[in-house]
């Protein structure tokens, strides 16, 4: 009897254990867009990271408003098990035609990250210092090793802990955690989900692809900036994909076009 006892307590605190998720929300800062929230919502097989437009929001206050704060385009799914992260395929050329996959995947690489001794205390946990470039952009963030599982904001893959606050050397993009939720029972959101629901080859192209896609749009906008400048007026060709999270791509080595 004890032993069927104990074998009964094993399946309920394993099914409890599985259905738990860490939540990590943010504030947030992209590009002159300030007073945003970031989150991070994960079960260790399946994370999920998304912005929302409500300086207000808690996971809890979106649940609660059907998520009508969250932008529905910008929105990353990272599975555990095979490394693979999806994202939205939303900035497509006018002149393309036919249809296209709504989502685009590529494998998430761990970065080259610089771990120090430095240290501070967030939230009351001790985070360290660590740096790394990626796809045009250095970045600091501070992690902690003390929660013992990985939990990282977009694409910040790499670090054997959870990201507490990141920040690229220009401002650009900046995050800092308010508040982590242990073992919440919370659920994935249906919206997410949904977007979500199909990964196959019919609905998933390669990101790189995408971003092909992308930079038409961004090149063509660019030309259009530069042609309507008066006559004689001397300008320097920026990169196009400047206002990007991501700026430039180990694929490419340069983003600008005479």
């Amino acid at each position: 009897m004890k032993n069927i006892l104990t074998f009964l307590l094993l399946i309920i605190f394993g099914s409890v254990y599985a259905q738990s998720k860490i939540v990590v929300e943010y504030d947030y800062t992209f590009a002159n867009m300030r007073n945003m929230k970031s989150f991070v919502i994960s079960d260790q097989k399946q994370s999920y990271y998304f912005f929302a437009t409500d300086p207000a929001a808690s996971y809890k206050k979106l649940i609660e408003t059907d998520f009508t704060s969250m932008n529905p385009y910008y929105v990353y799914d990272y599975d555990h098990a095979s490394e693979n992260i999806y994202q939205r395929v939303f900035i497509i050329p006018k002149q393309f035609k036919g249809s296209l996959p709504k989502l685009a995947s590529e494998k998430l690489e761990n970065l080259d990250w610089k771990i120090t001794n430095q240290s501070k205390q967030i939230l009351g946990y001790k985070a360290f210092l660590a740096t790394t470039s990626f796809r045009g952009r250095d970045y600091t963030v501070w992690f902690t090793k003390e929660l013992n599982t990985e939990i990282f904001p977009w694409k910040l893959k790499g670090l054997p802990g959870v990201i507490l606050e990141f920040e690229d050397r220009d401002g650009f993009i900046k995050g800092t955690a308010k508040t982590i939720a242990l073992n919440s029972q919370d659920e994935f959101p249906t919206k997410i989900l949904t977007t979500f629901a199909k990964k196959d080859s019919d609905t998933v192209m390669p990101f790189k692809k995408s971003v092909e896609l992308e930079n038409e749009v961004l090149q063509d906008d660019m030309n259009k900036s530069i042609a309507a400048l008066p006559a004689g007026v001397e300008y320097e060709v920026p990169n196009i994909r400047e206002m990007s999270l991501e700026r430039s791509f180990e694929w490419q080595a340069d983003t600008k076009k005479p």
